[in-house]
């Protein structure tokens, strides 16, 4: 739930690769020596420039995975996965699934992930504030000059906080600077070129790498894609509305199934709008020793979460029946699992590493009345959940640090064939987004999945399973256009 400002700065077609030659480390061991680190994987540190254009100063410390081709004598190279976020850990992806990726690539690739800077383990992280709980709970409706200006403030005091504790690195978070650890990446692997597999974000990533460095392209699958020519209003609005539809399916799959937790007698469309109507006047209670409550953000936080795919339906069905009742948990719980809140109530930084990346990546109008009328228009057209987005993307329109690139097409001149894939029904980045970059590239190439949820690829659809694995590993695209069902 979110978005990026304006730069003159275009993307730069063809610039080589740093000549920098990082510090690399294990934990313990000497520069530039992978080490074990359990389950039959290797582990890395990269120290890469704060600056790329000042690779004599600081350093950003980059955690590396790798787990080893299954076959040596058949192995193509590295297979180099961005999980998306843009807050997600490479590390943590490739140590839980990278045994769920098809045996030929186990076979032909070392798989490898990475923490991207100002994320998870890498360090420094970005830093802004003790209690994003505090912030979750704001008022993403607000409809007088009160709660408008309560919103503000609160936003105000985030964004400060930002810029107190993390203002060296904010700067150096946007994607252009993340394309170029990337290429570090590589040349620490050993690689010629690049073979990459992005979800979500790691499709932007992705796309400005290929912009960057065509020279360097491999192979690149690009899943859930993220179009780079939309301003933050427009990206916020076309999400507001895929997840608002989302939502729909989902009512409309509990309305017709009698086994469904929310149920309710066939009308969980009333069921719900009885919900949200109760959040708005009154904050409901959300655990037992009545410390903590539900309220309109939490709310909107928690019910998206649950519709990044069908798989979430059965948890979302379950803790809006508890709402029904007055009982906030459930639905509390999934926010705190959106937010990365820990049971001692701490909280990861995700939310603040999508801010920093997404202000520097894509331009946000900055007047609040832009947001008023987004939300006044969402009303509307998305009033069940839609209807929250907008103000969910204010921290980018207070940023403190202009935006690298302007809402601007991505063609990655000279690149080999990239293939980008879509969903028909994903909330997260809507079809029409995959349609879009795939149409810029230059030699884009578009599959997609007729289906629900957030990316396609290990989804359970041979047909995506199989198109991506052997352009991975032969560079053969699918014809374009290929619709897997």
């Amino acid at each position: 739930m979110a978005a990026p400002r304006p730069s003159p700065a275009r993307l730069l077609v063809g610039l080589t690769a740093s000549l920098l030659v990082a510090a690399c480390s294990g934990a313990d061991g000497p520069p530039g020596v992978w080490e074990s680190c359990g389950g039959g994987f290797e582990c890395l540190t990269l120290d890469v420039p704060l600056d790329h254009d000042a690779p004599g100063g600081p350093t950003v410390a980059l955690p590396l995975v790798r787990r080893r081709a299954d076959r040596y004598d058949a192995r193509l190279g590295s297979l180099i996965i961005n999980p998306g976020g843009p807050w997600s850990s490479g590390v943590s992806w490739v140590k839980a699934r990278a045994e769920r990726l098809p045996a030929a690539l186990r076979a032909h690739f070392d798989i490898v992930g990475f923490d991207p800077r100002g994320s998870n383990d890498s360090a420094p992280g970005v830093d802004c504030t003790d209690d994003l709980g505090a912030y979750a709970a704001l008022d993403l409706t607000p409809n007088d000059d009160a709660a408008r200006k309560a919103l503000a403030d609160a936003t105000d005091a985030l964004v400060d906080g930002c810029s107190a504790r993390s203002g060296d690195l904010l700067p150096h978070m946007g994607t252009d600077s993340v394309a170029r650890d990337l290429d570090l990446v590589r040349q620490t692997l050993g690689d010629d070129r690049l073979t990459f597999l992005g979800f979500s974000y790691g499709t932007l990533l992705g796309a400005v790498y290929a912009d960057r460095f065509p020279q360097n392209v491999r192979a690149l699958v690009l899943d859930a894609a993220i179009d780079p020519t939309l301003t933050g209003e427009a990206w916020i609005t076309a999400q507001g509305r895929a997840f608002e539809q989302q939502l729909d399916d989902f009512l409309a799959d509990c309305a017709a199934d009698t086994e469904c937790a929310f149920h309710a007698d066939g009308d969980p469309e009333a069921a719900y709008d009885a919900i949200q109507a109760s959040l708005e006047s009154e904050r409901m209670p959300a655990s037992r020793d009545g410390t903590r409550t539900l309220g309109p953000g939490e709310f909107a936080y928690g019910v998206s979460a649950a519709l990044y795919g069908p798989n979430g339906w059965r948890q979302l069905a379950r803790a809006l029946a508890l709402a029904a009742d007055g009982d906030g948990a459930g639905l509390l719980a999934l926010a705190d699992g959106y937010l990365e809140r820990e049971s001692e109530g701490t909280y990861g930084n995700g939310l603040e590493v999508y801010y920093a990346v997404t202000s520097l990546d894509t331009p946000f109008a900055r007047e609040q009345a832009t947001y008023d009328a987004l939300v006044d228009e969402l009303s509307v057209s998305a009033p069940r959940l839609g209807v929250y987005f907008p103000y969910t993307a204010f921290p980018s329109a207070r940023w403190p640090v202009q935006p690298w690139r302007p809402a601007a097409p991505i063609h990655a001149d000279g690149a080999p064939p990239i293939l980008v894939v879509g969903t028909t029904r994903d909330p997260a980045t809507p079809h029409a987004w995959a349609e879009s970059l795939a149409a810029q590239l230059s030699s884009g190439v578009l599959l997609s999945r007729d289906g629900q949820g957030h990316a396609a690829f290990l989804k359970g659809n041979t047909c995506i399973d199989d198109a991506v694995t052997r352009y991975l590993i032969e560079g053969v695209p699918p014809a374009d256009g290929t619709v897997c069902r």
